[in-house]
């Protein structure tokens, strides 16, 4: 029986981890929205050629990404497919994660099963590309996962995995690991506390040491400025949140703006319909007396409420809705625990909601891509990347910037063509960042992103601009750059704004496309035309 048992959760598990792939792949492949899909592409690929984020062009989130995107391009090769496969293997790490959380706690195979396929389509899929909000997020919930693993089991190498886990988190995004991060450290106190057994401590502290002195290593042989880290990685993003909570005018996004019904109960209402019976649960039964039900539900409940949190202050559409099977199932542990045969006709009540739900978002984010901002786009419009290099096979071109597909093919090829035939050394400022790696050439990255008025990077009111300035014209003076080039759609690139942030430089200006592509020639002052 042992032996078939085994089998069955190989089988199962084989057959999780393919769909994690599969339905992530038809995601990722389906549409683009250039600012979000090719946020990690350009910046992996210059990760090979010996140009490093923070050191060599600025970041304010994702250094862990880029640095799994290196590693995805240098073993798959420099293509499309690479970084779909990078995303994929992210979905199907989580969904591993949630299959043993539900194994050690005895979740019904086919549950677990059916639970995991939810979990896998809502999770990742709704982005489908390398994106640092939902790194940061599956991480985080791969930490919980192990973090009530290693107390069911009392595991070892639970307890010396989380410190990396909190690492990896944090670097792909500080929130909302730093949440999550806080709230294990609270439970495993909690934990150790209660128990007095502190052998599992020893392990804790054991990976806490090891993860530092990694990260130092990594700091040294990265030749990282320390400055440059704490300005970008730490200093910088905090204004952001902290303009975002008080809702000043120039953010992104006001919390404020958030705290509506629509936002918070029509949004989320497949999640609340989980969150509030668990809660309800765990408060008003004695369940919260049995100290592994009250870390398994307390971890879940806070963990999510901090989910919900993070997402109402982030400018990003919704992608916490892998929260439904994960609280859901959280609910069956607690129907279980109560021992109540006449409670087991909600478990399969449970698991039709999740069910339709599942099908409800994989239709309006995976199919239609309402991530992307193309949900009312005709997919049948779109046109093959391969028209720009077969680099970029498989992915099928639409996006909410153009109507017609094909006119933006035809504006990135002109570019691709201008930018090739120069030879001198050049900037390209753009949302397109697929360009260095299509080139195969170092295009010297500015940044990641370009939002302005404070929201990528620091602009001309911001306290850390003259930093900024600093580091951006270092950097243009160490790699002898020429000429800046301009690609975006609508004006999205104002050379007006970014002129601002060079020192002591004229420049002759070229309009090869009004509003969309242009080249600036960095010339002597004293001699502008």
């Amino acid at each position: 029986m042992t032996s078939k048992k085994s089998f069955n959760n190989f089988f199962l598990l084989s057959l999780i981890i393919i769909y994690a792939f599969l339905i992530n792949w038809f995601s990722g492949n389906r549409g683009v929205m250039p600012i979000d899909t090719f946020g990690f592409f350009d910046t992996g690929y210059s990760i090979l050629k010996g140009k490093l984020p923070i050191r060599d062009y600025w970041i304010f989130t994702g250094l862990v990404v880029d640095y799994f995107q290196a590693f995805f391009f240098w073993i798959f090769g420099l293509s499309w497919k690479s970084y779909i496969f990078h995303s994929s293997f992210i979905n199907i790490l989580a969904t591993i994660s949630f299959f043993y959380f539900l194994k050690n706690y005895n979740v019904n195979q086919f549950f677990a099963f059916l639970y995991c396929i939810s979990f896998a389509t809502l999770c990742y899929p709704v982005s489908g590309t390398p994106f640092a909000y939902l790194h940061s997020y599956a991480f985080s919930l791969i930490t919980i996962f192990i973090f009530l693993i290693a107390i069911k089991n009392k595991n070892n190498l639970a307890w010396f995995s989380l410190p990396f886990l909190f690492f990896v988190s944090f670097f792909s995004m500080q929130t909302p690991s730093f949440y999550i991060i806080t709230l294990i450290l609270i439970m495993g106190g909690y934990y150790f506390f209660k128990s007095k057994n502190f052998k599992y401590l020893n392990f804790f502290i054991g990976g806490s040491l090891l993860s530092f002195i990694i990260f130092f290593i990594f700091i040294f042989i990265s030749n990282t400025p320390i400055k440059n880290l704490i300005y970008e990685y730490f200093l910088f993003p905090i204004t952001i949140g902290e303009g975002r909570l008080a809702s000043e005018a120039t953010a992104y996004v006001k919390l404020s703006d958030q705290l509506n019904i629509k936002r918070i109960f029509g949004d989320f209402k497949f999640i609340h319909l989980f969150f509030i019976p668990l809660f309800l649960i765990h408060f008003f039964s004695s369940l919260k007396k049995k100290p592994e039900v009250f870390i398994l539900n307390i971890s879940v409940l806070v963990s999510s409420f901090l989910f919900f949190f993070n997402q109402l202050n982030q400018a990003n559409q919704i992608y916490i809705f892998s929260l439904i099977p994960v609280l859901a199932s959280a609910l069956v542990i607690n129907l279980k625990f109560l021992e109540k045969e006449k409670l087991n006709k909600f478990v399969y009540l449970i698991l039709i909601l999740v069910l339709i739900a599942t099908i409800k978002f994989h239709f309006r984010y995976n199919v239609d891509r309402k991530f992307l901002d193309i949900e009312k786009l005709d997919k049948n419009l779109a046109v093959n990347a391969s028209q720009i290099d077969e680099k970029l096979n498989h992915l099928k071109w639409i996006s909410p910037n153009f109507e017609n597909p094909q006119d933006e093919i035809d504006l990135i090829n002109l570019a691709l063509t201008k930018i090739k035939s120069d030879k001198r050394e050049k900037v390209l400022v753009t949302h397109y960042q697929f360009l260095s790696l299509i080139l195969e050439e170092d295009l010297n990255i500015l940044n990641r992103w370009y939002l302005w008025d404070n929201n990528t990077h620091p602009t001309e009111n911001h306290k850390y601009f003259l930093f900024y300035k600093n580091f951006v014209n270092k950097n243009v003076v160490k790699n002898n750059v020429k000429v800046i080039y301009l690609l975006g759609a609508n004006n999205e690139m104002p050379f007006n704004k970014l002129k601002n942030y060079f020192e002591n430089k004229c420049f002759k200006d070229y309009i090869v496309v009004e509003n969309k592509f242009s080249y600036h020639e960095i010339v002597n002052c004293k001699n502008k035309i």
